[in-house]
C-alpha cells in the first residue's frame, strides 16, 4: 500500500513538468495559427489583386466590343444618337429609355462571354463635361464611379452627334464579386482555419480543467496522506504501548492497546477500499453483478444501521416506501453503499439534531428513491460539481472533511445501472438527493 502510495505522490509530482510541456505547445500552436491567419490573409490579397488585373483586362475588352459594336450603322446606333442628340441638346431629363435596355443587354453578353457574371450598371457622358445623357436603370448617381472603367464610343456616333461620348461602366460591390471568385479557395482555408481554431480551443479548455483535476488531486493527496497518518501514528504508538505492557505482564492494558489497533487498522482499511472501489468502477473491465432485489429491504437494512447514530443525536430517520412493487435488477452491494453515502452525507451536513426521510415511489417505468435532509444546504455553484471525483463541498471558505469520493461513487453506481441521481438543494433549507433506476 504504501508502495502504491508513494507511487501516487511520484507521479503527480511530474504533473507540473508536463503541463508546462503542455502549455509550450499550446503556446506553439496559438503561434503557428497566428502565422498561417497571416499567410492565408497575404495569400488572399494577392488572389484578389490577381483577380482583380482579371477582371480590368476582360471588363476592357468587353466595353471596347461594345463600343465597337454600337458604332456600325444600324438601328441600334440610330436610336443611340437620336436619344443623346434630344439629351444634349432639348435638355430631356429622363436618363432611361428602351435603348438602354438594348445596350445593357449587349454589355451582359459580351460580359457573360469572357466569363463575368456580375451586377453592374452604366451611363454614358460626353467626354468634355459628367453630365448623363443615358443610363441603365440600376444607375444611381451617389453610388456610381465614373472613373474605374470606361470607353469611348465610335465616330459614327461623334460625327453624328457632334460630340465625344464615353461609355462609364461600374460593378456593384466589386470587391464582393472578386471574393466570390475566390470562393473555392476562401471557403476551405477559412473552414481548415476555423477547424484548427476550434481544436486549439479545445485544447486551451482541456489544459484548464487539467488544471483544476491537479489542483483538486493535489489536495486529494494532502488530505489522505493526512488521513493514513493519524491512524498510522496512532498504530505505531500503541504497539509500542502494547509491547511494553505485555513486558510488565499488564495483560489487561496490552488488550486496550490491541484494541485500539485493530479499530485503527479498520479505519486504514475503509479509507484504502475507498480509492480502490472507486478505481474499479473506472476500469473497463468492471461490471456490476445484477439480479433481482428488495429495494425496500436494502432501506430497511441501512434504517437499522443509522438509527441507533441519528437516536443518539436525538434526530429522526423516517420511511416512505410506497413503490410497488419494489424489486429492481440491481448490484444490491453497490446499491446499498451508494446509499449508505447518501445517508452518511445527509448526517455529515446536518446540524445537532438531523432530520432524514428516506422515500420510493414509482414515475412511469423508473423506481426512485430519494434521501432528503434539512442540513445546511448546497450552494447553487456548487451542485453541479459535487458529483465530480475528489471535489469537496467548501463551507464558509473551507474545504469539508473526506476525500470528495462519495457522491462520485454514487454517480457512478446510478449510472452503471442505466439510471441517473439528481439534486435539489437550497442553502440552509437541506438537500435531497433523487436516485432514479429503470426497470
Amino acid at each position: 500500500m504504501l508502495l502504491a502510495f508513494g507511487y501516487l505522490l511520484l507521479a503527480n509530482s511530474q504533473l507540473p513538468t508536463a503541463n508546462m510541456t503542455r502549455h509550450i505547445i499550446a503556446g506553439i500552436l496559438l503561434l503557428s495559427l497566428s502565422v498561417l491567419t497571416y499567410v492565408q490573409f497575404q495569400l488572399l490579397v494577392a488572389g484578389v489583386r490577381l483577380e482583380k488585373q482579371r477582371f480590368d483586362l476582360r471588363t476592357e475588352d468587353a466595353l471596347l466590343a461594345v463600343s465597337d459594336t454600337l458604332n456600325l450603322p444600324g438601328s441600334r446606333s440610330d436610336a443611340l444618337i437620336e436619344r443623346l442628340k434630344i439629351r444634349q441638346i432639348e435638355g430631356d431629363t429622363v436618363l432611361v429609355h428602351p435603348i438602354s435596355d438594348s445596350i445593357e443587354a449587349l454589355l451582359k453578353r459580351e460580359l457573360v462571354h469572357r466569363g463575368i457574371r456580375a451586377d453592374f450598371a452604366f451611363a454614358i457622358t460626353p467626354a468634355y463635361n459628367g453630365q448623363v445623357l443615358l443610363a441603365s436603370q440600376r444607375y444611381k448617381p451617389a453610388e456610381f464611379d465614373f472613373g474605374k472603367y470606361q470607353a469611348r464610343l465610335g465616330n459614327h456616333i461623334i460625327g453624328n452627334c457632334h460630340f465625344e461620348s464615353v461609355l462609364h461602366f461600374d460593378v456593384f460591390n466589386l470587391f464582393g464579386y472578386l471574393l466570390g471568385q475566390l470562393r473555392n479557395l476562401l471557403v476551405p482555408s477559412v473552414l481548415s482555419l476555423l477547424a484548427i481554431l476550434s481544436c486549439l480551443l479545445l485544447l486551451l479548455n482541456i489544459l484548464k480543467k487539467e488544471r483544476q483535476l491537479n489542483a483538486i488531486k493535489n489536495d486529494f493527496i494532502n488530505n489522505l496522506t493526512h488521513e493514513l497518518k493519524t491512524p498510522a501514528f496512532s498504530i505505531s504508538l500503541s504497539s509500542k504501548m502494547a509491547k511494553e505492557s505485555l513486558e510488565k505482564g499488564d495483560l489487561q492494558r496490552a488488550k486496550s492497546f490491541l484494541q485500539l489497533i485493530d479499530d485503527e487498522n479498520k479505519k486504514l482499511k475503509t479509507h484504502v477500499e475507498k480509492v480502490l472501489e472507486l478505481a474499479s468502477l473506472e476500469s473497463a473491465h468492471h461490471n456490476l453483478q445484477k439480479s433481482s432485489a428488495s429495494i425496500h429491504a436494502l432501506i430497511q437494512q441501512l434504517e437499522a444501521e443509522f438509527r441507533p447514530i441519528i437516536a443518539e443525536r436525538n434526530g429522526s430517520l423516517t420511511l416512505h416506501l410506497t413503490a410497488d412493487p419494489d424489486t429492481v435488477e440491481v448490484d444490491a452491494g453497490h446499491l446499498k453503499n451508494a446509499l449508505h453515502n447518501l445517508l452518511d452525507n445527509a448526517l455529515k451536513y446536518s446540524p445537532s439534531q438531523p432530520i432524514v426521510e428516506i422515500s420510493t415511489g414509482r414515475d412511469g417505468k423508473q423506481l426512485q428513491i430519494a434521501i432528503s435532509d434539512r442540513g445546511i444546504g448546497i450552494d447553487p455553484a456548487q451542485q453541479k460539481l459535487v458529483f465530480d471525483k475528489f471535489y469537496r463541498i467548501r463551507e464558509n471558505g473551507a474545504l469539508s472533511k473526506g476525500f470528495g469520493l462519495g457522491l462520485s461513487y454514487v454517480a457512478q453506481i446510478v449510472r452503471g445501472h442505466g439510471g441517473k441521481v439528481l439534486l435539489e438543494s437550497e442553502r440552509g433549507k437541506g438537500s435531497r438527493f433523487i436516485i432514479q433506476i429503470p426497470n
